[in-house]
């Protein structure tokens, strides 16, 4: 998991498009970001603070935030404090469109009160617990009871969400939504011809729009947002085989040799050759400790 120009990519280890946290870092803090996935959040020992569109909102201990997909969050060193987190992408869990009418309704943020919205946070806080202790035996059925109470949350959010706080949204979420989608193909198909024209076809966009949309959205243009995943990935393979740097390039993506190297040195300052070395020094100096620990 890793952020990309506020974008978080590979929220998902597994094919499960489900994770469930109970983060007990007194000092943990986490950067912007947004995503297409839902997260709800509980300040679930001391007072906690939450950045949402650029708003600081203070959290008391108990209070739950729905997070809807598209709202740039952060989290600030809240010290003390503990949190529980339950991220899941309802799209890839529902890939039909049965639930569209019901969309709406949880597309927006919305802070639950546990003292001001008493019976909505009683309701959504024993599910969070029910999945939490689901989560922490894992065993046969465990993946549907967490579905069965993530879906339990959903319907009181749609039934009874009426009393919360929203917290209003500065952004469109659906840009947002539709430019995270292109931003999960590229991450996806890097190693295939993928141009601005095609890709803007494929999600319904313009080519002008769509170039225009990265630059704004994502402060990058299309061709070097496509460029940086492509030599993200290229370096970790410099790393960790020994393919020749050609078959890495020609297998990332880069249709020359001379490209794939003008580029690796924008973004690395260095050769892929010069790379290779100084990381392959690294990895025989720290093994002359005595123990090795894969991070």
């Amino acid at each position: 998991m890793y952020i990309e120009n506020l974008v978080e990519m590979d929220m998902f280890t597994e094919s499960f498009p489900v994770r469930i946290i109970y983060n007990r870092d007194k000092e943990f803090t986490y950067p912007s970001h947004w995503h297409n996935a839902i997260e709800i959040v509980v300040a679930a020992k001391k007072s906690s603070n939450i950045v949402i569109n650029n708003q600081v909102y203070f959290l008391d201990e108990g209070d739950i935030v729905f997070i809807s997909g598209g709202d740039i969050h952060s989290y600030p060193v809240s010290p003390g404090s503990e949190r529980i987190f339950i991220i899941f992408d309802l799209h890839n869990i529902n890939n039909s469109n049965i639930f569209n009418e019901d969309f709406p309704y949880i597309s927006k943020t919305i802070l639950i009160k546990k003292d001001t919205n008493k019976n909505l946070h009683f309701q959504v806080y024993k599910l969070i617990d029910k999945i939490l202790n689901e989560a922490s035996n894992i065993g046969p059925g465990s993946r549907f009871a967490v579905l069965a109470g993530i879906y339990d949350i959903l319907a009181i959010i749609v039934k009874e969400s009426n009393g919360a706080v929203e917290l209003k949204s500065t952004h469109r979420k659906d840009l947002l939504y539709r430019i995270g989608q292109v931003v999960e193909y590229m991450e996806s198909n890097y190693t295939e011809q993928i141009n601005l024209k095609e890709t803007a076809e494929k999600f319904g966009f313009s080519e002008h729009y769509l170039s225009r949309l990265f630059s704004r959205v994502l402060g990058i243009p299309f061709s070097q947002y496509l460029s940086k995943i492509r030599i993200k990935h290229a370096a970790q393979r410099i790393i960790l085989n020994k393919e020749s740097i050609s078959d890495i390039a020609f297998n990332c993506g880069f249709n020359s040799i001379s490209t794939f190297n003008r580029v690796f040195r924008e973004i690395k300052g260095c050769t892929p050759l010069q790379y290779r070395k100084m990381q392959w020094n690294h990895v025989n100096k720290e093994s002359g400790a005595d123990e090795a620990y894969e991070m």
